[in-house]
């Protein structure tokens, strides 16, 4: 199998830490995402890589076990297990060997026929499986549907989910039958195989970040009937260019002149879903907090909304026309007329 430097593939370095791991996995998750990169076979590939990377590397008991064994750890420790537990002088071939018996021991039932999957262990259930999903305050507030392209286990089709293989032959001269039972080449004694697959996922308002999406029977395959494992999905937001989120509220700035914040008036300003105009009183100072009401994002279970708040942020012009000069001239006349600038300084005293 050839070796994959994980390390390599999220490029950080050994030691990393593993926010340190997290950070890299996002930062080159979103670089590469099919969804950014349509069409693009490359970047798809290079997606499936940083995933099967994370997911070992995010796992401090895999990351161990990927530390000392190398990327085909799974496959050296089964077989080593394999040979503590079975190894033998002249390995598993043996005279007159009863395959019920072997069953019987090492399997806990004994084999109803030599014909279709040699190794019955009965149904066995398939492992949840567990990936984080970065959204948008857009998909928070609208719900989507996204397709993910993950990896998932499915039953190796050579061994039928067992983790290992038997074969038997006639010993030459002899009427006797040699069987061999090592672990499966196609899994490495693992049972199953990892298979990438598209999952489409509607997106339920009122999650936040941290929040876990289950999706039931979407995760590991089940063995010989087993019902499948669930797939669970943590909401990672990403940041927006204008609004910051507080828990189900939303924060914005909003640059206003001097003029507009003394006079007041009325601004189209954006919400997640469309424009709506907010009214800016007169006189309204810098960092004022103005309220959007519902404009913010869904709660769970229909519980309504948060709201959505603009923070003014009173602006000043830094190049001024001789007739604009004029006038600000005229009206720092009058407010120091009208004993303002006494006023608003008297604090400083």
């Amino acid at each position: 199998m050839e070796y994959k430097d994980y390390y390599k593939i999220l490029g950080v370095s050994k030691d990393a830490p593993e926010s340190e791991i997290k950070k890299a996995y996002r930062k080159l998750a979103r670089q590469f995402h099919p969804d950014l990169n349509p069409g693009n076979r490359s970047a798809e590939e290079r997606f499936k890589e940083i995933n099967e990377a994370n997911e070992v590397l995010n796992d401090p008991e895999k990351r161990r076990k990927y530390d000392d064994l190398g990327s085909n750890w799974e496959q050296v420790q089964r077989d080593r297990e394999t040979a503590r537990q079975y190894a033998r002088p002249g390995g598993w071939s043996q005279e007159n060997f009863d395959l019920g018996d072997f069953f019987a021991t090492f399997f806990g039932e004994r084999m109803s026929g030599f014909g279709g999957t040699p190794f019955t262990t009965g149904p066995r259930p398939g492992g949840d499986l567990q990936y984080e999903i970065e959204l948008t305050l857009e998909d928070l507030f609208h719900g989507p549907r996204k397709l993910l392209n993950l990896f998932v286990g499915e039953t190796c089709p050579t061994c039928h989910g067992q983790g290992m293989v038997m074969t038997s032959f006639f010993r030459e001269g002899k009427k006797q039958v040699v069987t061999s039972a090592q672990p499966c080449g196609t899994c490495h004694g693992t049972g199953q195989i990892r298979s990438p697959r598209e999952v489409q996922v509607k997106i339920p308002k009122g999650v936040k970040e941290g929040s876990k999406i289950r999706l039931a029977g979407m995760g590991g395959q089940g063995i010989q009937g087993g019902p499948a494992g669930d797939l669970y999905l943590t909401v990672r937001v990403l940041p927006h260019r204008l609004f910051r989120l507080n828990g189900y509220d939303l924060e914005a700035d909003l640059p206003v002149w001097a003029d507009e914040a003394a006079l007041g008036m009325q601004a189209p300003v954006p919400t997640l879903g469309q424009k709506v105009l907010l009214k800016i009183p007169p006189g309204s100072p810098s960092e004022r907090r103005l309220r959007l009401s519902g404009k913010g994002l869904h709660k769970p279970g229909g519980k309504g909304a948060g709201d959505l708040y603009y923070r003014i942020r009173v602006m000043v012009p830094d190049q001024l026309s001789a007739r604009e000069r004029e006038l600000f001239a005229e009206l720092r006349r009058l407010r120091i007329e009208g004993g303002h600038d006494q006023t608003i300084r008297k604090n400083l005293e």
